[in-house]
């Protein structure tokens, strides 16, 4: 390396693991990317992010696109690690380069991220051209003048998923093609036309039967009744996308032919497809053969068709749900039923599930099979105990742990990308929320079920120059990275134009018609108020989102608006959405909300809303408490979709008046909400503490030492003065004095050393004034 890299830089080479272990250790003066000590800042950024992350992700930067990488894409680069690091990406990919290079140039050129599901990609990385498939998002990266000059590209490979389905198809269109053949020669014909309608993983087929002199390598299929191979060209014309040799498999009597891709590996999910196609062909010609008896061959074929549709029932099943812990669950009962074995338990790293059958508890398992993953090492075991019908078949626990094996694999990228759609949407959620003069606010961020892939709910709370406050709160249609994605674009596009000082109603026009150019559908329900809290009037706009609920007076709930102001974001190419007003009233409150926490699948959304209407108005301390209570309910249904909240409470914007009941446990009360003025005063962090402190010292006292008061409360009453904050806490009693057995006089002096004291005394009680002089700026 040429020179020292940046500090930030460094600790992520450290922390990056083999590949931040290579960029550190790498003569980087052959490489287009340059000395990482002269990198801009923007592309520091990026390398941080993308060793931190175990997510799939490739940097492509420069003219020339550097590749640089994650250990999370090695699997992706295979054989073509280490060399490919700081390489331009032409010689990386040469065999692939020109559909990656319109990717890469149409992100630089548009300046706008591309994002495609299943998109296929040509890779020879393990000695071959293969034919992969991988969700795909191209994302620019700028340099400090706004202008792309790199890509971060986010993978998430689904290459073994797409072939999965795609063969599924093959053989329920096989199915249904020879349950309708009428005769031999017909079934013959329509197996052939299913399995050759997926070319792009049989680019032959042929089925032999009754051929008087076949080919010698087909003959020795046929009389051994074991699979071989033949070379393709010595059967037909090859195919261009055929590999060189084809697979010969008993049928019946007969065999069938099949020619494989040359852009695939024959891998075990490959062969077993293989195998499906030829016992469901078998078991159409013995069922078409004619023979009422039931011979050995025929009880041999029904157990074997029993044992597939058992297979594919415990697929079904294992499709069905997609984390781990589920996957597990499913597979130990599955097998145990399927088996009748003594016991079943299915292990992955951080995740076990176990079905007993009766075996004795120290026993040690009969079975032990690894639960296979193509792609690397093995995700898992399975263990299987001997039940009371004797050992389960060999050839049925192999099938179940394969099974296994690729349902785990998925539910891994299932969890990688719900991983990383979840971190994007939280680092986009604000961090903290701004405080000023006359409101307090909070917020509330839940996720959906565990089985719910992210959705795209968000909010946003901004503090505009002006002083006015405006809350967001929206849904993007969908789930998913793609949705978490569009969820930060619409966040940070309407932020901007709030900042650049458009309405409500202007900005949702604006972030609609925005929409309409990026190029792919998105649709999203959006809420925008603005709350000026010196006036606490509200301006408000909406885009098909669920109206947000005023709660004043201690009555319930009103909604902010009863008809639809103007349709979801998206929905449209050219909406106007109008802004319109109301005026908050002081200790008035608002509540805006997604969908998620009125949806319930026991009730209507119209029932859920007018239930939140009488929630909303419940009586409690802090707009926090209130949210509180909100989710907590909320929690006791079941629900899928995630939640976001903003409650909202008007104050007065200069003054802080609190009366309480003279009751200690009120004391909480009073410093949460003297925490809040101060806050949003900007009163410097050391003079609050001290404040607070005082406060509630002469709080404590205000409650302990009246004798017979008019009134059990206490007011406290604060405000600014110029360089200085006074607070005043009054009661409705006398103290008793000080020589009086029992009077202790409680943090007085500690009251005295925070603030400059003074007490009055009067008929109508007493009033503590504490006067706390700021510290300078």
């Amino acid at each position: 390396m040429l020179g020292g890299p940046p500090s930030r830089l460094r600790l992520a080479f450290e922390r990056g693991g083999e590949m931040g272990a290579r960029m550190a250790a790498l003569d980087w003066s052959g490489s287009p990317a340059g000395d990482p000590a002269a990198w801009p800042e923007e592309l520091v950024g990026a390398v941080v992010t993308m060793l931190a992350s175990r997510a799939q992700m490739m940097i492509c930067w420069g003219p020339r696109y550097a590749t640089l990488y994650n250990d999370a894409y090695l699997m992706t680069l295979g054989d073509k690690h280490p060399g490919s690091l700081g390489r331009p990406a032409a010689e990386v990919w040469p065999e692939s380069w020109d559909v990656r290079r319109r990717l890469l140039d149409g992100v630089i050129a548009s300046d706008r991220a591309f994002y495609a599901p299943d998109h296929p990609f040509l890779s020879e990385r393990y000695g071959f051209p293969e034919m992969t498939y991988s969700d795909i998002s191209y994302d620019p990266i700028r340099d400090h003048r706004g202008e792309p000059c790199g890509v971060l590209c986010v993978v998430t490979d689904t290459t073994r998923r797409v072939l999965g389905e795609r063969r599924s198809r093959t053989l329920g269109a096989l199915s249904r093609r020879l349950a309708g053949a009428p005769d031999q020669r017909t079934l013959a014909a329509e197996a052939v036309t299913a399995l050759t309608g997926n070319p792009d993983d049989v680019p032959f087929a042929a089925l032999r039967l009754d051929e008087p002199e076949p080919h010698p390598a087909i003959r020795a299929v046929i009389d051994s009744g074991l699979p071989g191979r033949v070379p393709l060209a010595e059967v037909t014309d090859p195919p261009p996308s055929a590999a060189g040799d084809a697979l010969v498999l008993p049928v019946a009597g007969g065999a069938l032919v099949l020619g494989r891709s040359r852009f695939l590996a024959l891998d075990d999910e490959y062969r077993d497809f293989f195998d499906a196609a030829a016992a469901q062909i078998a078991g159409a010609l013995r069922d078409r053969s004619g023979r009422a008896p039931l011979t050995d061959d025929t009880a041999v074929l029904r157990e074997h068709v029993s044992r597939l549709r058992g297979l594919v029932d415990v697929a079904a099943a294992l499709n069905a749900v997609p984390t781990t812990a589920e996957v597990l669950d499913v597979a130990a009962r599955y097998v145990l039923a399927m088996t009748s074995a003594g016991r079943v338990v299915v292990t992955a790293p951080d995740a076990r599930a176990e079905q007993d059958g009766g075996a004795a508890p120290a026993a040690e398992p009969d079975v032990v099979l690894p639960l296979p993953d193509a792609a690397g090492p093995p995700l898992g075991e399975l263990r299987v105990w001997d039940g009371a019908g004797g050992p389960a078949e060999p050839a049925v626990l192999i099938q179940l742990a394969r099974l296994i094996g690729l349902r785990l694999a998925n539910a891994r990228l299932y969890e990688t990308e719900h991983r990383i759609a979840s971190t994007l949407q939280h680092s986009l959620l604000p961090q903290s929320l701004p405080r000023v003069p006359g409101a307090i606010v909070a917020s509330r961020y839940v996720p959906g079920s565990s089985e719910a892939r992210v959705g795209g709910d968000w909010y946003d709370v901004i503090a505009a120059p002006d002083g006015e406050l405006f809350l967001v709160i929206g849904d993007v249609v969908g789930k998913g990275v793609q949705a978490a994605a569009g969820m930060g674009q619409l966040r940070n596009a309407l932020r901007a134009y709030v900042l650049e000082g458009f309405d409500c109603g202007a900005a949702l026009t604006r972030l609609n018609r925005l929409v309409d150019t990026l190029g792919r559908r998105q649709f999203a329900t959006v809420i925008c108020v603005a709350f000026d809290p010196r006036t606490r009037r509200l301006r408000f706009s909406s885009a098909g989102h669920p109206s947000p609920i005023v709660v004043s007076g201690g009555k319930t709930g009103d909604f902010l608006y009863v008809a639809a102001m103007g349709p979801p974001i998206g929905a449209l190419g050219s909406v106007t959405y109008p802004t319109r007003e109301h005026q908050l009233t002081p200790g008035s409150r608002l509540l805006l909300y997604t969908d998620g926490l009125v949806e319930d699948r026991h009730q209507g959304i119209d029932s859920g809303l007018a239930d939140l209407t009488v929630d909303a108005a419940q009586p409690t301390e802090h707009v926090e408490d209130l949210l509180d209570v909100l989710l907590g309910k909320a929690s006791q249904h079941a629900r899928r979709d995630d939640i976001a909240l903003i409650a909202l409470e008007a104050t007065e914007h200069r003054e802080f008046v609190l009366r309480l009941p003279a009751e200690p446990d009120r004391l909480t009360v009073l410093r949460r909400r003297l925490e809040d003025f101060l806050a949003a005063h900007a009163v410097p962090e050391n003079d609050a503490f001290d404040l607070v402190v005082a406060v509630s010292e002469a709080a404590a006292n205000a409650i302990e030492h009246p004798l017979d008061p008019a009134e059990p409360v206490i007011v406290v009453e604060a405000s600014l003065t110029g360089d200085a904050v006074l607070v005043t806490i009054r009661d409705t009693g006398r103290w008793r004095p000080a020589t009086e057995p029992g009077f202790r006089g409680r943090g007085l002096a500690l009251i005295g050393a925070l603030t400059e004291l003074s007490v009055h005394r009067s008929p109508e009680g007493t009033a503590v004034t504490l006067r706390r002089p700021l510290s300078p700026a």
